[in-house]
């Protein structure tokens, strides 16, 4: 299936003093004309999450006006990894739509349970993470009704509010660090802890992976 013609809006929250994350995704955007790039700015508020969570909310209200069928929501810190392609997305896209996904992530900093739905797509029961988020307009209305505390925290929001939610494997994304957080406190407290969750979860995946691959073989 050929996907020459298709360009996904997505949607880049950005803090405007933040000027080296805007620099940052804009670069890794370039040159890639399958994204239509919509770079919003990010609500300000005292507890990190309650601002991106009202970003987030903003963004969908500005889809729901579009019409938009599926967006991409990225934050400043996402970047590509060497596996990114766009046959690779644009197909885990619309299969993943055929089977009813509300959320379907780039790249995540921690599972719990996973279960292949193909080699390189999985169910999981929730994750953390949303620098790169594939979401589907059937997620809409339910994402502008859930109610957000200031204790939540926006991607395990999602992982309450659904479970229609998968992610890819390979990663097309992980999360630049920066060495700070606006969202995320620990971040700010533990060096390095960015790169060390993504490692853990590509890690885990990959066990998946070769169980799968092994499995499949055996019944070929």
């Amino acid at each position: 299936m050929k996907f020459d013609d298709l360009s996904i809006p997505t949607y880049i929250i950005n803090l405007e003093e933040r000027k080296e994350r805007r620099a940052h995704i804009l670069e890794q955007f370039k040159g890639r004309p399958e994204f239509e790039i919509r770079l919003v700015e990010a609500v300000k508020h005292d507890i990190g999450a309650v601002g991106l969570w009202n970003s987030i909310l903003n963004i969908i209200n500005m889809a729901t006006a579009n019409d938009d069928d599926v967006i991409v929501i990225c934050e400043d810190d996402h970047e590509f990894t060497a596996d990114y392609n766009k046959e690779y997305l644009i197909s885990n896209v619309v299969d993943a739509h055929m089977q009813s996904c509300d959320v379907l992530n780039g790249g995540v900093g921690h599972f719990d349970r996973a279960i292949p739905i193909t080699r390189n797509r999985y169910w999981v029961d929730s994750f953390c993470s949303l620098q790169f988020a594939v979401i589907y307009k059937k997620f809409f209305n339910q994402i502008l009704a859930e109610p957000f505390l200031n204790t939540d925290v926006a991607d395990l929001k999602y992982s309450e509010m659904t479970s229609n939610k998968m992610i890819l494997y390979p990663f097309i994304s992980r999360q630049h660090d920066f060495g700070y957080s606006d969202v995320t406190p620990i971040h700010n407290e533990e060096r390095g802890i960015v790169d060390f969750m993504f490692a853990r979860s590509e890690m885990r995946l990959k066990i998946y992976q070769d169980i799968y691959d092994k499995y499949i073989a055996l019944n070929q």
